[in-house]
């Protein structure tokens, strides 16, 4: 059986092109608590494209009575050893400028969600995932502090 001819080509059906980072706010500055490097430099090269700045600050201690406002962002090491992380998501939740504050942990379950955002924090960073997810993490973060009104429901 022969097929039939056909004297037009019908054009594949195009994906719509889309810039995911096109949307992303730059200039935001990201404060990362945490004496591991490779954390550091993780969060570093995954908003790199968005040309936001990241610090890092290796003692939570010396934050205390910082005004955190120039840091919409904020991710504690909760691995870092540097003492009690709820005590920590707390003591940076109400800092001065209200930060987004997110918990970055090996382990990420509901368990250790449901404990951040009762002490103050917005989400679990884990460490142990790739860069995409990262980036959807962070991304989330800076449109939940840029959108909210007023504090965070929690507090």
């Amino acid at each position: 059986m022969r097929l039939p001819v056909v004297d037009r080509i019908i054009p594949p059906i195009a994906r719509p092109t889309t810039n995911a980072d096109a949307d992303v706010d730059a200039g935001v500055a990201v404060l990362v608590i945490t004496r591991d490097g490779g954390l550091f430099s993780a969060i570093r090269d995954a908003v790199s494209a968005w040309k936001w700045t990241v610090r890092q600050q290796t003692d939570s201690l010396a934050l205390a009575g910082h005004d955190l406002s120039g840091y919409p962002l904020v991710i504690y090491d909760g691995d870092s050893g540097q003492g009690n992380w709820k005590d920590a998501l707390r003591h940076l939740g109400s800092a001065e400028g209200e930060p987004c504050v997110l918990l970055a942990s090996r382990v990420r379950d509901q368990y250790l969600w449901n404990e951040v955002v009762r002490c103050g924090g917005f989400d679990v960073l884990s460490k142990n995932v790739g860069r995409e997810h990262l980036t959807r993490t962070l991304r989330f973060a800076w449109f939940w502090k840029k959108n909210a009104r007023g504090p965070f429901p929690n507090r």
